[in-house]
């Protein structure tokens, strides 16, 4: 039996914080996920919300190549 693996990101409303929301799928059943507020400790706002964007993408990317 094949299980389909998938993942989205979307934006988290900035009045949460801001940053992205990983959510993770078996069969088009939510299994999972997290949030990624931006990193703290980079000052511009952009770039801290870019490398939560990556730290999200990576452990969406990470979650589909394991069994």
């Amino acid at each position: 039996m094949t299980i389909n693996r998938r993942f989205e990101i979307s934006p988290r409303p900035a009045n949460l914080g801001g940053g992205w929301r990983l959510q993770l799928f078996e069969d088009d059943t939510e299994v999972g996920g997290g949030m990624y507020p931006p990193i703290e400790n980079i000052l511009n706002q952009k770039l801290a919300t870019d490398e939560a964007y990556i730290d999200a993408y990576e452990e969406g990317a990470t979650w589909m190549e394991t069994t």
